[in-house]
């Protein structure tokens, strides 16, 4: 008998779980797949083997309902087929470095895509990547490797998010605007057409981006304040 793939999600943590809740929405979406652009692997392939963490306190044991796997390198010892990942860490930087490990065992990567995501025909959407529920990707975008479109997020017509990058819940990128790599834009936060939003810069809830924002800048929105009612 064929064994099928391993996939592995790395991160046991919320948005580990998120990721597994997701992979299995994909599994049980019979229409899912119609939308969006063809690929390698069907996710029907797979075999959901658990969660690595390099977390002392996670390196065996159970995490929403699956084995915990110990790091990368000790749980690359237990299989014997091919391994799919996602990295499920929400820190860029710290995705970057981890991704680059799981890359040096031979693993491949794999994207976690909702199935109530709409993706325009012609947008391309890199490896690895996260695109949450109710998520939209426009016309002629691009949304580069590993990046993170979370729930409810846009990314506009002609709009380019570069790898690494994470795009938070309700998070709207306008057209023709270009996100550099390992940018954080954070919930509900807002960039208006054409601005370019430098790598690794990052952009506060709820903020509006209405110029061009440099490397690794932080715009941060004036805070709400509590009024006391007599």
């Amino acid at each position: 008998m064929k064994k099928l793939p391993s996939f592995v999600i790395i991160g046991a943590s919320g948005f580990g779980a998120e990721a597994a809740w997701i992979f299995w929405r994909m599994r049980e979406a019979p229409q899912y797949g119609a939308n969006f652009p063809p690929r390698r692997i069907n996710w029907f392939d797979f075999r959901l083997a658990g969660f690595c963490d390099d977390d002392p306190a996670k390196l065996d044991g159970v995490f929403n309902s699956l084995p915990l796997l110990g790091s990368l390198e000790s749980a690359a010892k237990k299989f014997d087929t091919n391994v799919f990942y996602f990295c499920a860490v929400g820190d860029n930087e710290a995705r970057k470095k981890i991704t680059a490990r799981a890359n040096a065992l031979g693993w491949m990567p794999f994207s976690i895509i909702d199935p109530t995501a709409v993706v325009a025909p012609d947008a391309t959407l890199g490896e690895g990547m996260f695109l949450g529920a109710h998520a939209v990707v426009s016309c002629v975008a691009h949304v580069g490797n590993h990046a993170i479109v979370n729930h409810n997020a846009v990314i506009g017509h002609n709009a380019r998010v570069g790898d690494f990058t994470h795009i938070c819940p309700g998070a709207k990128i306008s057209g023709w605007c270009h996100i550099g790599e390992g940018a954080f834009l954070a919930t509900n936060a807002t960039v208006i057409p054409a601005c370019r939003v430098g790598a690794w810069a990052s952009v506060g809830a709820g903020a509006v981006v209405l110029r061009d924002l440099p490397e690794r800048a932080r715009l941060i929105p004036v805070p709400g304040r509590v009024l006391h009612l007599e």
